[in-house]
């Protein structure tokens, strides 16, 4: 690490922007919010952390694969991802 730390209250920050969203898709599952945002995340920014490649089949064959990984993504950037992502969808006027 660099030698700074990272404000321990953007936990409750970012939990509390995340159950005010899933609060108003009660029917997803967590996981489908969370792959959810992640696809949506990417998709506004530059496809950050748009992975692509193929795996092999059962027969050796290849299959494409693509997913997001946002394993490098600031918190800071999450947050305000997701502030931005409830005023437009979410409950909030």
């Amino acid at each position: 690490m660099n030698g700074k730390k990272r404000d321990p209250k953007r936990i409750e920050r970012i939990i509390n922007l995340l159950q005010e969203v899933w609060e108003s898709n009660p029917d997803m599952r967590f996981f489908q919010l969370i792959d959810s945002f992640q696809h949506e995340y990417s998709s506004r920014n530059n496809e950050f952390g748009k992975r692509v490649g193929f795996e092999l089949d059962s027969n050796k064959y290849e299959k494409p694969l693509a997913y997001i990984d946002l394993f490098y993504l600031e918190d800071k950037e999450l947050e305000a991802f997701l502030q931005v992502y409830i005023h437009q969808f979410g409950n909030r006027k």
